[in-house]
């Protein structure tokens, strides 16, 4: 999704993700049982079915170039969903959505600018909404039209409120429930008049400590989600405790009722929801994403399916595996394994050929070689080199005609090869080449080598002769330069795009022909995660740029 420029380039963030949730807020429609939560992650508002099958993801009318405050949820008796974030020094906004299509339908701006909490009357609709800073810690009373009408100062409140984490309201909407987070001692949850402020009650209980999330059924019975003691804790009206819910949970953050009298969890740092039993406290269910399980990907490939194929390490972190993704709209399967005996070693690079065979550079010790796969998966020969040995090989692409070039980094050089092994071009450069990296073939055979000393491309005939230097402009420094070309661009100066591993600024830049930065390709600031991008692919037909995060995810940018 292209949004803002900054610094006289194009920026884009991902459009869509195959990744771990990080849940956080969750609230369910009264309607039909769909699911509404928040991924931590990325600060996103994940649309799910009652099942926790993924459907859609909010589009949020936020600049993802600016840094926003965790997104707040809550939902009406109507099924209108409301979501509450505020972006660094700009007033907080709340976000009205209709959440059988997802539509946006009213923005109601805020007085204030980090909202931590958010609930809704059953009765009348008026929205309230918690903020905590240095100079206003309060709740803000709303209409329906989003006029203020009321506050409620840490005054109301005693001992006085220190930092609003959650809010609920009974049936009858007298009762406002808020749940606080107290550093110096332990956490508490007022009970106070909707209307007036005035306290009523507070709960102070030993399992209270860093309360995230507060709900209260239609008996008064307080639950209650703390991500320090790591559980949710019941409370009957006068707090006595009548049990306690746990399965492991780690740093839980969101708390609301479901179908059939039971509780959804987001149980935050597992990267799960799970589903309990009120009265028993019983695990019923427990729900992650569907999203096949990445981890540490760093390679990827696509047929002309639109499938695609990226390495994995395994469930016991053991070895690397490659996995062929079959990807629709809405979701992805993992429809083969690779697996070869012996195992790969360390798998840096990844290409298809015309017939689908598959390629992968193998820089195990002492030497490195090259895997061929039949395109059913059955691994049908190692490519090994002579005089020297593969050192070392990194990036590898394939031509039109079904030759091989390797990018053999160890020994210094770029090479053509037969799939028998027999190197059949050596490729020179001016100046010569100094840590090489990757190389990619054009279809009209024009070859271009990336080396990471010189923060440069190489251009070549496929005979060997040097077209060009192509010095890349850059606002950062340039690390592990992986080559992705425009399949499309059959001119014979194509656009560029080069992936930066640079801890410090990680990112896919395009650059022009020329070696001109025009766009990055980037996360969004407000995500609560870093990011670290290889290797990417384009899908010319679905308008994507794929690209594999070795934290676990595939990326997807619209082109």
């Amino acid at each position: 999704m292209l949004l803002f420029p900054i610094l006289g380039i194009d920026i884009y963030y991902p459009s869509r993700l195959l990744s771990y949730w990080t849940p956080a807020n969750i609230v369910i429609s009264p309607i039909n049982q769909h699911i509404f939560m928040v991924d931590m992650s990325f600060n996103r508002v994940l649309h799910l079915s009652p099942e926790a099958i993924y459907i859609s993801t909010l589009n949020l009318p936020i600049e993802q170039s600016k840094f926003y405050s965790p997104l707040k949820l809550t939902i009406d008796l109507a099924g209108y969903l409301y979501v509450a974030t505020g972006a660094y020094s700009s007033l907080a906004m709340i976000y009205k959505y209709r959440t059988t299509n997802d539509q946006l339908i009213k923005n109601i701006s805020l007085p204030f600018y980090v909202p931590t909490a958010l609930t809704i009357s059953p009765i009348n609709g008026d929205i309230y909404v918690a903020t905590t800073d240095t100079k206003d810690t309060s709740i803000y009373v709303l209409n329906k039209n989003g006029e203020q009408i009321n506050k409620f100062n840490t005054s109301n409140f005693s001992p006085p409120l220190s930092q609003p984490t959650a809010l609920t309201m009974d049936k009858t909407a007298e009762r406002l429930y808020v749940a606080d987070r107290n550093d110096s001692t332990t956490g508490r949850i007022f009970v106070i008049n909707s209307q007036t402020g005035r306290q009523l009650q507070v709960y102070i209980n030993s399992n209270i400590y860093r309360p995230t999330a507060v709900i209260v059924d239609v008996n008064l019975n307080v639950y209650v989600a703390d991500m320090a003691t790591n559980c949710i804790i019941a409370l009957t009206s006068n707090g006595t405790l009548i049990r306690t819910y746990t399965n492991s949970l780690y740093n839980p953050q969101g708390l609301t009722f479901a179908p059939y009298a039971s509780l959804l969890l987001s149980d935050t740092l597992n990267n799960r929801l799970v589903l309990f039993d009120v009265i028993s406290a019983k695990v019923l269910q427990i729900y992650s994403s569907h999203d096949p399980v990445l981890i540490a990907p760093r390679l990827v490939a696509l047929l002309n399916s639109g499938d695609i194929y990226v390495n994995s390490l395994t469930d016991d972190i053991a070895y690397n595996i490659l996995k062929k993704l079959t990807i629709t709209n809405s979701s992805a399967n993992v429809t083969q394994i690779i697996n070869p005996k012996p195992h790969f070693g360390f798998p840096v690079g990844l290409a298809l050929d015309t017939k689908n065979q598959i390629y992968v550079t193998d820089a195990d010790i002492p030497y490195g070689y090259i895997h061929m796969f039949a395109s059913n998966g059955t691994e049908i020969g190692r490519i090994y080199t002579n005089n020297p040995p593969l050192k070392n090989p990194h990036g590898i692409a394939t031509d039109l005609q079904g030759n091989l070039y390797v990018a053999d980094s160890g020994n210094v050089r770029v090479i053509k090869l037969l799939i028998n092994g027999t190197i059949i071009q050596n490729y020179q450069t001016t100046p010569p080449l100094q840590y090489v990296y990757d190389v990619k073939v054009r279809d009209d055979g024009v070859v271009y080598i990336s080396d990471t000393e010189c923060a440069c491309i190489y251009q070549l005939t496929n005979d060997g002769k040097q077209l060009a230097v192509i010095k890349l402009e850059t606002q950062q420094r340039l690390v592990n330069l992986l080559i992705t070309l425009f399949p499309s661009a059959a001119s014979s100066d194509p656009d560029l795009l080069v992936t930066m591993t640079d801890p410090f600024s990680p990112q896919v830049n395009r650059y022009a022909s020329n070696g001109t930065l025009i766009a990055a390709y980037t996360i969004p600031i407000s995500a609560s995660i870093s990011w670290k991008p290889y290797a990417s692919v384009i899908d010319e037909k679905r308008r994507w740029l794929i690209v594999a995060e070795s934290g676990g995810r595939i990326m997807f940018f619209d082109l």
